[in-house]
């Protein structure tokens, strides 16, 4: 055997050995796409570093034209850190906004001749809305427009496309839009959602700026990409033209950001959209929660006419699942701060509700029994965590305390996939904490499988 052929085995060994058969064989997978179906707790970062690590380790891609696509911060500094256990070799690894808008800033530079933008905070829109709309609320204003932009639909275009969806708009809706984006103009200023719509626009209409961002990748990893946006895709199909490997990698059981214009459409039809052959793997496989607590989750999954992968449990602790109900909320929020209060010496806890007041309301019990409390972060383990389920995606904890209580909408299919998310945020624990009133009935109470709790 020859002194290459032997270290590149030996590097191999060392950055697969802790993966299971399919992971390992997902991680193997260079030319062509992979889309990699991994539900909640099945390995998926260390995977995919795994196949990004290993591949850079024996040549087989170049760092400096290799690039990995997430989400969060949060989730972009845990890719970039476990590669950096597995290869000393740099990557390109962003989030998707992050990564637009340098390579807006870039082409703008060379094609534009107007002086760059100014970019607003999220806050600096609403009172542009607020503005431009006194009548309609801001945050409702800023969620269809998010919603639109992100959906590659204009104004002209948005009565038609209403009718085509679940989502609605507020009356008045597109005139106060037109004011926004007239008041933006003026002050030489684009939000966040503008960033994909002018790089799409670039793209589009110079050949040179074409060819500049596709010579800049040969092998893209896309992760959450149930989450991805028809304008976000639209600019990964840029991306990718002309690379060689393409891994998305997602789960559509975990889709939670419809109304800001994410669809798991995407991740489910990702065949033919980048280069050949193309593979599918799922990894099934739950090494986060015990058995009763992936029991309860793929309840929450079975009535859905949907066809989400059901997860298998491949720990040997049981877990524990507890179910109780209030008749009225402050006494469902004591209770939520009492199971805080007696959690055991170095285990986590977190506790989750779908909506912030809930959790404000569940903040005060918590503090008048001085219990520290974190609201920041995931590694924070001293105090009790208080996240809302969107913002504790992609987190977990030994003991997750879910609130469910005072908010009231449609019940949806995205609200299964919420509760989902929810419960598998917990790996030995799971305490369901309920008001079954009819006025106060929860979006999640239908999908609460009663066996085994």
């Amino acid at each position: 055997m020859g002194l290459e052929k032997e270290k590149a085995m030996r590097g191999e060994g060392r950055i697969l050995s802790s993966l299971d058969p399919l992971q390992k064989e997902a991680a193997k997978q260079r030319e062509g796409t992979l889309c990699l179906i991994a539900g909640a707790g099945s390995g998926k970062t260390g995977t995919v570093t795994s196949r990004i690590a290993l591949a850079l380790e024996e040549g087989a891609w170049k760092p400096s034209k290799t690039a990995a696509i997430a989400f969060s911060n949060q989730a972009a500094l845990s890719l970039r850190a476990r590669l950096s256990l597995m290869t000393e070799k740099k990557i390109r690894v962003s989030t998707f906004h992050s990564l637009a808008f340098s390579q807006l800033r870039r082409l703008w530079s060379l094609f534009a001749l107007s002086p760059f933008p100014s970019l607003m905070e999220e806050r600096d829109c609403a009172l542009l809305l607020a503005k431009s709309s006194p009548s309609l609320p801001p945050s409702r204003l800023l969620t269809a427009i998010k919603w639109a932009k992100s959906s590659l639909i204009s104004p002209s275009e948005l009565k038609e496309a209403c009718s085509y969806c679940s989502f609605k708009v507020p009356v008045g809706f597109e005139e106060a839009w037109r004011k926004y984006e007239m008041l933006k103009k003026e002050k030489g200023a684009i939000d966040f959602d503008d960033i994909f719509l002018l790089l799409l626009r670039i793209l589009k209409s110079s050949r040179e700026a074409r060819k500049l961002v596709e010579e800049s990748f040969e092998s893209v990893t896309v992760d959450e990409y149930q989450d991805v946006s028809p304008a976000q895709h639209a600019v990964l199909k840029f991306w990718t033209n002309k690379a060689q490997s393409v891994c998305v990698v997602g789960d559509p059981a975990q889709t939670i950001y419809s109304f800001a214009g994410s669809s798991s459409w995407f991740l489910e039809h990702a065949k033919g959209d980048f280069p050949s052959p193309y593979r599918q793997i799922s990894l099934s496989s739950n090494y986060r929660s015990g058995r009763e607590i992936i029991r309860c989750a793929n309840g929450v999954l079975a009535p859905s006419p949907k066809k989400y992968v059901r997860q298998a449990c491949a720990l040997k602790s049981r877990g524990a699942v507890s179910k109780e109900a209030f008749s009225d909320f402050s006494a469902l929020a004591a209770r939520a701060a009492k199971l805080a209060q007696d959690r055991e010496k170095g285990k986590s806890v977190a506790i989750l509700a779908r909506s912030r007041r809930d959790l404000d309301a569940v903040k005060k019990e918590l503090s008048s029994r001085l219990i520290p409390v974190s609201d920041s972060g995931g590694e924070k383990k001293e105090g009790v965590c208080l996240f809302t389920i969107h913002a504790a995606k992609g987190l977990e904890w030994d003991r997750v305390i879910l609130v469910i209580g005072t908010e009231k909408v449609e019940m949806t299919e995205e609200e299964r996939r919420i509760l989902y998310v929810a419960c598998t945020r917990a790996k030995e624990r799971l305490d369901i904490l309920f008001l079954p009133s009819p006025r106060n009935l929860s979006r999640f109470l239908p999908f609460i499988p009663s066996k085994g709790l």
